[in-house]
């Protein structure tokens, strides 16, 4: 009867570490960007209950990504105009004669239809 006791031992054990590490755990699955701050809190102070409370509101917090050096290159998606502001590009090109006033109409049917 002993090793059952101490297998049930071993399994109580093991699944109160589990407990114990869920914010860290958390947040590792969630490739948080402080996952290393939030096991050592959760290692050092989860035995108190605000500690471990801490640690998982913190592993369960909004991930805000990185940003990118693509944002700041040429190569970024230009801003999406809506048709007014287009249609006001073509005039002022029809006005300084840039394009031909067959092309603005043509261009402004194209904006106008879709």
């Amino acid at each position: 009867m002993s090793n059952g006791s101490n297998a049930l031992g071993l399994v109580l054990i093991f699944f109160c570490i589990v407990i114990y590490f869920i914010p860290a755990l958390n947040a590792s699955r969630r490739e948080h960007s402080n996952s290393v701050a939030i096991f050592l809190l959760n290692l050092f102070l989860g035995w108190t209950l605000i500690g471990w409370v801490a640690a998982l509101v913190w592993s369960a917090s909004a991930i805000s990504p990185a940003p990118t050096e693509s944002l700041h290159t040429e190569e970024a998606a230009p801003v999406e105009q809506d048709k007014y502001q287009k249609l006001e590009i073509l005039a002022s090109l029809k006005e300084r004669g840039m394009i031909t006033d067959e092309e603005f109409q043509k261009e402004k049917a194209e904006l106008l239809g879709s």
